[in-house]
C-alpha cells in the first residue's frame, strides 16, 4: 500500500496572489437546522461506506433533503410542468442555465431589521400575545430601494441580489427566531424585481423565499406559527396571506435563481457591487440542491 508522508508533497501556489473569494453559504453537517415542517423529521445523515483504518480510503454517503443550509431551489420544486417555459428556463435542478447562475450583483444592508426585530422581541419578552404584528416584517419595494440608495447601489437588468437582514447570525444559534421571524418578501417584491428590474438572481440571509406567514393554510404548515400570529393579532393569517410562496412561484416563471440561507462572509461585502455565483449540481432528479454562493470583487479575473 502507498503512503504520502506530508513532507513529499510540497505547496507551490502563492495564495496571497490569489483573488479573495468570499463565501456567502453556511456551514452544513448534522446538526444543521431544517425547515419546520409539522411532524417528525430526519436529520441529516452521513454513514460511512469504506474507513482509512480498512481500506486506506474515506467515502461517505449522504441521506437527507437536497433543501438544507444553502441551497437553490429548482421550479419543479413548487410548479408543475405546465406552469413553466422549460426550454426557456429549465425545470429541473440539472436543466437551470448556468448563464442565470453568474452575473454582477449587489449585497445589499438591510441589517437593520434584526436591529428591530430585537427591540420588539425583547419588549414583549418572546410572548406573541404582546408582540406587535409587524415583528413579522415583509420587505417592500421601497423599502428595498431605500436600503440599495443608503450604499449607493442600484439594480440593473439581469443583476444577481442578494440582501442581508442579519439574521444568519441566528442561524443554529436560535433556530426558532431564524425560520419563525425572518424578514422576508411577499409578492410586492417579487413582482417589482421581476417585471420592472428583470433580475436573475435572488438571495438572502432568510429561511425560504417567502416570508414566514406567506405559507398558506398557516394553521397546517407551521400551526405553531398560526397560534403565534393569531395571540399577536387577533386575526387569521389565511386572510391576510392568502397563498402559500408566491414569491417562489413568481421567481421561478421568470427563470430567475432563488437561494435561501445565505450567510457565511456576507457581511464582508454587503453595501458592494460584486460578482456572484452559485451553481446547482448536474442532477435529473433533483428539485433543488445545495450551492455554494461566493462574491468576489467586479474585474479580478
Amino acid at each position: 500500500m502507498a503512503y504520502m508522508p506530508k513532507d513529499k508533497c510540497k505547496q507551490y501556489l502563492d495564495d496571497s496572489t490569489m483573488v479573495k473569494i468570499y463565501d456567502l453559504s453556511n456551514p452544513w453537517g448534522v446538526d444543521t437546522p431544517l425547515w419546520p415542517f409539522p411532524g417528525a423529521r430526519q436529520d441529516l445523515i452521513f454513514p460511512r461506506g469504506q474507513y482509512l483504518g480498512r481500506f486506506h480510503k474515506r467515502t461517505m454517503t449522504y441521506t437527507g433533503t437536497l433543501h438544507a443550509g444553502t441551497h437553490m431551489d429548482a421550479p419543479n420544486h413548487v410548479l408543475h410542468e405546465e406552469e413553466v417555459d422549460r426550454e426557456r428556463n429549465g425545470y429541473t435542478f440539472a436543466e437551470i442555465h448556468l448563464e442565470r447562475c453568474i452575473g454582477s450583483g449587489i449585497i445589499v444592508d438591510m441589517r437593520y431589521l434584526k436591529d428591530e426585530f430585537e427591540e420588539k422581541w425583547n419588549a414583549a419578552e418572546g410572548d406573541p400575545a404582546r408582540m406587535p404584528e409587524d415583528i413579522w416584517h415583509i420587505i417592500m419595494p421601497e423599502e428595498f430601494e431605500a436600503a440599495c440608495a443608503k450604499d449607493g447601489l442600484e439594480v440593473r437588468e439581469n443583476d444577481w441580489v442578494v440582501i442581508n437582514t442579519g439574521f444568519h447570525h441566528y442561524w443554529r444559534l436560535n433556530n426558532d427566531k431564524y425560520y419563525n421571524y425572518y424578514p422576508g418578501e411577499g409578492p410586492e417584491l417579487a413582482w417589482y424585481l421581476t417585471e420592472e428590474k428583470k433580475i436573475k438572481g435572488i438571495a438572502g440571509t432568510w429561511g425560504a423565499t417567502d416570508a414566514p406567514l406567506w405559507h398558506m393554510p398557516l394553521k397546517e404548515q407551521m400551526p405553531w406559527l398560526d397560534k403565534a400570529y393569531t395571540a399577536a393579532t387577533g386575526k387569521d393569517a389565511a386572510e391576510k396571506y392568502p397563498d402559500y410562496e408566491p414569491c417562489h412561484r413568481i421567481y421561478m416563471q421568470h427563470g430567475v435563481c432563488t437561494i435561501e440561507n445565505a450567510g457565511g462572509d456576507i457581511d464582508e461585502v454587503t453595501g458592494k457591487r460584486m460578482t456572484i455565483a452559485a451553481f446547482p449540481f448536474r442532477c435529473e432528479m433533483a428539485d433543488g440542491g445545495f450551492v455554494r454562493l461566493v462574491a468576489w470583487e467586479e474585474g479580478s479575473f
